[in-house]
């Protein structure tokens, strides 16, 4: 079904693009991630992703992206302290935004996401993997001509009493 809702969202859009012509840009992102379930505490991740995307209209983007993780957390469960790190993330993903003035511009986010955690302890690990829609907002500030600061949150994951959410600090370049 979200797969279906996509490809009409990516129809409508480049319908809507008319004669403007795409850009694409690149960009690194630092995201503090919070990982909450049931049962256990809080775990403080951090990441870095890597972004591509596409400009299809002024209001309408389309990118993918990828993370590792650069930041663990240790969680105690049961008397265990058990190491938790993000090996990875993927998604894609569309932005949808309005320009406020030449240098603000701010949009939400809808896709999907994927990723893996491993967790270790006492000589043992596992990893696991989940996807799940995505949605979460965000603005870019223009610095200079192609190159922007960007502030956002995602909602990465929310389902089976586990939610992912991030706050991300980056920098972007067209070409």
């Amino acid at each position: 079904m979200l797969r279906k809702a996509l490809l009409g969202i990516a129809g409508t859009a480049l319908l809507s693009t008319g004669s403007v012509q795409a850009d694409s840009y690149f960009g690194l992102n630092a995201t503090k991630i919070d990982y909450s379930e049931s049962g256990i505490d809080d775990i403080d991740l951090t990441a870095a992703n890597f972004r591509f995307g596409t400009v299809l209209s002024e209001n309408v983007a389309f990118e993918v992206r990828a993370g590792i993780g650069i930041g663990d957390d240790t969680v105690n469960v049961m008397g265990v302290d058990v190491d938790v790190e993000l090996e990875n993330m993927f998604g894609a993903y569309f932005r949808f935004g309005a320009p406020v003035n030449e240098d603000f511009y701010p949009y939400a986010v809808l896709g999907y996401t994927r990723g893996k955690l491993e967790a270790s302890a006492m000589g043992f690990s596992d990893s696991e993997s989940e996807s799940d829609t995505s949605f979460g907002v965000g603005a870019d500030f223009t610095v200079s001509d192609g190159l922007v600061i960007n502030i956002e949150y995602m909602n990465f994951l929310d389902k089976d009493d586990v939610e992912v959410d991030g706050l991300s600090f980056g920098v972007a370049r067209s070409f």
